[in-house]
């Protein structure tokens, strides 16, 4: 079965992968480490000071080559135990949950978490858990919004973030339903999942802060260091998984497989275009890629599958073609504020008729102002009128 080539290093990952395919699978994780522990590769005191200050890179930067590859094995091994297969379809036609409800409850998490200003670890948890809870369970629509924030609270805690109050919760997230309400769902959601609040899922984003973390060691192994300080920032991937983890059809895809393409992407942006693809050093970041992708048991249909469907949303995202999530906002307001309010109701927008056959230049108004020479126009199109 022949692959299209879409960016130089997946392919060139593809031509050595069908040659080497055997002896890769072989001995990739011996020469991975093999390689790595050649030396003490150790980060600069600025990059590391930065990296330190995201939730739980600074933890796995501290671990040996050795045990970084039993933190991927045990990631590896859990990573099917929570991964969700979601079939929603695109309009609800037997009162189902859709696709865009799905995302549009994603975005809204994401802008929780913006709002409380929680690590991006709180977003994934909570995703994971929406997921595999609408691939476990049948859900109405009506109920998403309390399953969604729900799903937020229980990743707060599962993750010991600080302490956030419900009734604030719900009145930030407008889902409708009580604090009772949320506590109830989210208890729901813990007993239909078998969720251990000791143990976090295995998210794209456990695997993204392994990934990033080997191929910075190659890249200081390979003399490129510098230009991967430079280029590839934690953040920015982390930026871009946010986008794709609110996306529906990257959520059924393997976490690792996720991570994986989205780093060669992003990789592929810049290593390649400063060194060329037939640069040696390029050509060894390419053979850590493979060795990742044979470790991780990734066939190459299917790398390619991922990597078209994140370069598509990348894409729509990059280029403001899809237009952002916007929930409703509903103001809800005691009888005494109402008291103090401008009396709404009796505010018009009709304007006062303008006379065309009227030689007079003096025209009368009553609350609005509409001149054709000499003023301004409002900035209002339309300007409330009172009734007298």
């Amino acid at each position: 079965m022949s692959v299209p080539v879409r960016y130089s290093v997946c392919n060139t990952i593809l031509d050595n992968v069908n040659s080497n395919s055997d002896s890769i699978a072989n001995t990739s994780e011996m020469h991975m480490q093999r390689r790595f522990n050649m030396g003490e590769l150790g980060m600069p005191d600025a990059a590391a000071a930065i990296l330190d200050n995201i939730y739980g890179y600074s933890q796995l930067s501290k671990l040996s080559t050795e045990q970084l590859f039993e933190k991927l094995h045990e990631s590896l091994a859990l990573e099917v135990k929570y991964q969700p297969t979601l079939y929603l379809p695109e309009d609800s036609r037997n009162g189902d949950v859709t696709v865009g409800a799905r995302d549009g409850a994603a975005h809204v998490l994401r802008c929780l978490k913006v709002w409380y200003d929680f690590p991006s670890d709180v977003l994934f948890v909570a995703t994971n858990l929406v997921d595999r809870f609408l691939t476990k369970m049948r859900v109405r629509p009506k109920h998403m919004a309390c399953i969604s924030v729900g799903s937020f609270l229980l990743a707060v805690r599962q993750l010991k973030m600080n302490i956030i109050d419900i009734d604030n919760l719900v009145a930030i997230s407008q889902c409708r339903c009580t604090s009772g309400d949320l506590e109830r769902m989210a208890s729901i959601i813990a007993s239909k999942l078998g969720v251990q609040m000791e143990t976090a899922p295995t998210t794209p984003l456990t695997f993204l802060h392994i990934f990033y973390i080997i191929f910075r060691r190659a890249a200081i192994d390979l003399n490129m260091n510098e230009f991967f300080d430079s280029t590839v920032h934690f953040q920015d991937l982390v930026s871009r998984l946010e986008i794709l983890a609110c996306e529906a059809s990257c959520a059924s895809m393997r976490a690792s497989e996720l991570a994986l393409v989205l780093i060669c992407t992003h990789m592929d942006e810049h290593i390649s275009k400063k060194y060329g693809q037939d640069n040696l050093q390029v050509q060894g970041i390419v053979d850590y890629a493979i060795q990742l992708q044979q470790l991780c048991e990734i066939p190459e249909t299917t790398f390619f599958e991922t990597h078209g469907i994140v370069v598509n949303i990348l894409k729509h995202y990059n280029g403001q073609h899809k237009l952002p999530y916007r929930q409703r906002l509903v103001w809800k307001l005691s009888s005494r504020t109402l008291k103090l309010l401008r009396p709404t109701d009796r505010l018009t927008s009709h304007l006062p008729t303008i006379e065309e056959d009227n030689n007079n230049n003096l025209r009368l108004r009553t609350g609005s102002v509409s001149s054709e020479e000499g003023e301004d126009w409002p900035t209002s199109p339309i300007l409330p009128v009172y009734e007298k």
